[in-house]
């Protein structure tokens, strides 16, 4: 069973839902008591906003705002060059190393070696860097 996604859900409740979806997504949350949930929640949260007593202070984005930027943003990362050359710089002497002393066969063996050492890292590599395009994307 697919659920219909969060805002699919809004749009049926607020009736922005073209009929042929709008009677599907009826039919699921019917049954589906996640989604039927969900469309409760908003409900009550509507019905929450509409019998306010008060009505939200005309200066509340600015407020909100103002303490945001209060807020003291955090300290950039120093990054190093040497951090990113020192194992650039190792791999190039080893490798150099391996081709003058041990010839073809030991050159074949280091960059075997060095494959499978690239490999095993990447996943690591792909979950750090989508964790910063995460948190990029939240600034």
């Amino acid at each position: 069973m697919t659920h219909p996604t969060p805002g699919d859900l809004l749009a049926l409740h607020f009736a922005e839902a073209e009929l042929g979806r709008a009677e599907r997504w009826r039919a699921h949350v019917d049954v589906c008591p996640a989604c039927h949930g969900l469309l409760a929640d908003v409900a009550w949260a509507e019905r929450l906003l509409a019998t306010a007593d008060e009505a939200p202070p005309q200066d509340g984005l600015l407020r909100v705002q103002a303490r945001i930027e209060a807020l003291s943003p955090a300290p950039a990362r120093r990054r190093s060059p040497l951090r990113a050359t020192l194992p650039s710089a190792a791999a190039l002497v080893a490798g150099t190393a391996a081709v003058s002393f041990g010839g073809a066969p030991a050159a074949l063996v280091f960059f075997a070696a060095g494959s499978l050492v690239t490999l095993s890292l990447a996943p690591m590599l792909i979950l750090e860097s989508q964790r910063r395009g995460r948190e990029a994307a939240a600034r």
